[in-house]
């Protein structure tokens, strides 16, 4: 189904008038309504399809974090979510500069955008690109925001690929910065089991992936975390011992917690069946260690 902006901008409308919960910065949101068409809108890697605005009404009224914006379009100001892209949340220690790095390329810019539809929250979920440059795709190679696996927009498997590419050079978040110090110790991600067989909610503890001490000290993983691409899913760890050379592996489901096995006890599957990156944080926010996990 095809559709202006400013009727998905009428109908954001009276979704924010009418719901009653708030968003969070960096909620990983999924299209609730809408369809893109084949307008392109971002040059060869990211070729959108969907509902372009009028580039002259358009603009980038302020930049909220490194993947949400407030978009002015006629005189009118409403909340827009870049979709296939989650940038660290403004808490994190890569924050702050994720949001100004979104604000050097966006903010006052006048932008294209193609429309994707609105998420729970009644916000847009957008693509924008300012002369046929992609603005989802021009922070992701940056570094300040992680690609994501999507079947929601067309150029998700591009976006992965940029995301790689900026973690193997250490550009933006993969950077240890003086803001996200690294860790002393070696913690690294291991083999994992992201999609074993059978329905997916009864097979959550044949989920898992294992974290690895490469190290030549004993590790305390207290405060360190371990997420998806997403913002939703998120374990941070309490007091575990982990030896050197010694590998624990985190179940998704629920179990006995032992030496060697550490259970999240979630009620859904963690690692998404179309394809995820698993990350290490240590306490301090950095990222230690990645891992693209492949779909079905």
């Amino acid at each position: 189904m095809h559709r202006s902006l400013a009727l998905t901008l009428w109908m954001c409308l009276l979704l924010a008038a009418c719901g009653d919960e708030e968003p969070t910065a960096n909620d990983d949101s999924t299209a609730t309504s809408g369809t893109a068409d084949d307008t392109s809108t971002a040059g060869a890697e990211a070729d959108g399809s969907g509902d372009a605005a009028d580039p002259d009404a358009t603009v980038v009224d302020r930049v909220i974090d490194g993947d949400s914006v407030e978009l002015d379009v006629d005189g009118t100001i409403v909340e827009a979510r870049l979709i296939g892209i989650n940038a660290p949340e403004l808490a994190d220690c890569q924050g702050p500069a994720s949001r100004d790095a979104l604000a050097g390329i966006a903010g006052g810019q006048t932008v294209d955008v193609v429309d994707y539809g609105s998420d729970r929250y009644g916000r847009l979920l957008v693509a924008l690109s300012i002369n046929d440059e992609s603005v989802n795709l021009a922070m992701v190679r940056s570094g300040w925001a992680l690609g994501q696996h999507s079947d929601e927009h067309p150029d998700a498997d591009a976006w992965v690929a940029a995301m790689e590419r900026a973690a193997e050079d250490g550009l933006g978040m993969w950077d240890h910065s003086d803001a996200c110090p690294a860790s002393t110790h070696t913690v690294r991600l291991g083999d994992a089991q992201p999609d074993p067989p059978g329905p997916d909610d009864e097979v959550l503890a044949d989920e898992w992936i294992e974290i690895v001490n490469e190290g030549a000290t004993t590790v305390d993983l207290e405060g360190w975390a371990l997420r998806d691409e997403s913002t939703s899913n998120r374990l941070v760890f309490g007091s575990v011992t982990l030896e050197p050379g010694g590998r624990l592996r985190v179940h998704t489901g629920c179990g006995q917690d032992g030496a060697t096995s550490y259970y999240w006890c979630s009620d859904f599957g963690v690692w998404s069946n179309q394809g995820d990156t698993a990350l290490i944080l240590s306490p301090t926010g950095s990222i230690e260690d990645w891992t693209v996990l492949a779909g079905r």
